[in-house]
Formats: structure tokens, C-alpha cells, sequence
């Protein structure tokens, strides 16, 4: 009995540790980020290159794009206040709370933003930030539903088994936060889609390539999709051959309208609509 006491008490203590190391490391590198927004701003690639997981810096841009702040502070800016009241505190397990004051003297300013860390190579990297959209949620559930999507592989047994199970493997890359997802999706989009519908994805991403946001994906509306989106995420039929595509993010409903086609007995999409 006493032997399981003290390598219960032995592990918390190694526990709260850990996690006093990586909130050090959190607070080091927003507050080196915060000051390099300030000043120089170009130092903040590397920073974030040695502080954030591959996954994650390929992620970054996306969620700019969707929301128009960075993710990382929840602002487009920051201010000196911010840096003197950042605060980090270790919420549960791999999540922390990153919050500061946008105006020292009034608490109403408070922001905040939940992230997951984790181990690479004995080193604490921000691993996943929670999105704009989705406030001060965190916690490894809101992740769950996106783990047993990786193994997932198309279906053409149907056309309704197809759109569902192509959708299943296509957000799950964004989903994986591979540091190669644009890769990963364009194979997918090339084999699953019809000429047509590719030649309507690849103008719509280059319309907004024009107004300057790169990544723009059709298929979700949207440049990204985040792991705490998938339990929202519904496919309707609505007839023989067409499908309707709904998820949220946040408060906002996004919609897609899917037409498929039987050509050489494969199913493809061949027609995307909003």
C-alpha cells in the first residue's frame, strides 16, 4: 500500500513538473511572439518554426484566412498591455489557457485562447490551437470524433456510400493536420473528381488566390476544416445523384451542394455548388 502511495505521489509530482515546463515554454514563446509583433516581426517564422508543430504551421495560414486575425493571439495586432498581463495556466492534462488584456485597466478586454501541447523530441510544441469560431472550448473529446476517421477508405458501393466515405477520408486530412495536407487532398481531389468539377474547383481557388487568400477549397467552402467541426458535419440526399453538404463552425453554417456521376463504374463528383 505504501509502495503504490508513493509511485502514485512520485508520478503526480512528475506530472505537475511537466506541465509547469511546458507553461514555462508557453509564456516564453508568446511573450517572444508578442514582442516580435512589436518590433520585428520577421523573427517570429523561426519562433514559430521551433515552438509549433509541423501540422500546426501549416494550419496557421488557413485559420488567418478564415477568420482574418492570427490564431495565435486572436488579434490582427498587439499592444504593450497584452505582453504585461499574458497569462498561462495548465487547464487539464495538454491544455492550457493563454489569456491577456488588451487594455490593462479594464477586464472586459480579457482574450483568450485554448491550445494542446505535446512531446517532440522531449520538447513542448503547441500542437493545436481551438479556433476563433469556437471560443474558449477545449478538451481531447471535442478531438475524439476525428481519430477514427483516419483509417476510413472510399466506398463506391453506392453513390450515397461513396459521397459519405470520400468526405470521411477528405476532412480527415484536414483534420490529421498532416504537414502535407495539400498534397494528401489534391491526390484525392484528382481521383474522386470529374474534368468539370475540377475545372470549377480550380477557378474558384483562384479567385480568392486574386483577392489575395491562397487555399480556398470548394469542396468545404472554406480554406480549412477543424477537428471541433466534425460532429456538425451532415450529409443529406436530395436526390438520385445530389447531395447536401452542412457543417458549423461557430455560429456560422456553411453549405455545399454536391452532384455525382456514374462514368467507367466509378462514382465521381461532378458538380459543386453553393
Amino acid at each position: 500500500m505504501k509502495r503504490f502511495l508513493f509511485i502514485s505521489i512520485l508520478s503526480l509530482c512528475f506530472s505537475t513538473i511537466c506541465s509547469c515546463a511546458c507553461l514555462d515554454e508557453i509564456k516564453t514563446f508568446y511573450t517572444s511572439y508578442m514582442t516580435n509583433l512589436l518590433n520585428d516581426n520577421s523573427k517570429n517564422r523561426a519562433l514559430c518554426e521551433r515552438c509549433l508543430t509541423d501540422g500546426l504551421l501549416t494550419k496557421v495560414q488557413r485559420m488567418v484566412n478564415i477568420s482574418g486575425v492570427d490564431p495565435i493571439i486572436r488579434s490582427q495586432d498587439i499592444n504593450s498591455d497584452a505582453i504585461r498581463t499574458l497569462n498561462v495556466k495548465n487547464i487539464i492534462d495538454n491544455w492550457y489557457m493563454v489569456s491577456y488584456l488588451w487594455n490593462e485597466k479594464d477586464s472586459t478586454t480579457i482574450i483568450k485562447i485554448p491550445l494542446k501541447v505535446e512531446k517532440v523530441d522531449e520538447k513542448c510544441k503547441i500542437a493545436y490551437i481551438t479556433p476563433v469560431q469556437n471560443g474558449d472550448q477545449y478538451g481531447d473529446e471535442l478531438l475524439s470524433n476525428c481519430e477514427n476517421m483516419k483509417a476510413c477508405k472510399i466506398d463506391e458501393t453506392s453513390g450515397k456510400s461513396f459521397i459519405e466515405s470520400f468526405y470521411k477520408v477528405y476532412i480527415a486530412s484536414y483534420c490529421a493536420m498532416y504537414k502535407d495536407v495539400n498534397a494528401k487532398l489534391s491526390t484525392l481531389r484528382l481521383s474522386n473528381l470529374s474534368h468539370t468539377a475540377l475545372e470549377q474547383f480550380g477557378k474558384a481557388e483562384l479567385e480568392n488566390q486574386k483577392d489575395g487568400f491562397n487555399g480556398y477549397d470548394l469542396l468545404i467552402n472554406n480554406f480549412d476544416f477543424d477537428c471541433m467541426w466534425r460532429r456538425s458535419f451532415k450529409i443529406n440526399q436530395l436526390g438520385d445523384n445530389v447531395f447536401q453538404i452542412t457543417y458549423q463552425a461557430g455560429s456560422k453554417t456553411y453549405k455545399i451542394i454536391i452532384t455525382i456521376k456514374k462514368q467507367n463504374n466509378r462514382y465521381l463528383i461532378d458538380k459543386i455548388s453553393l
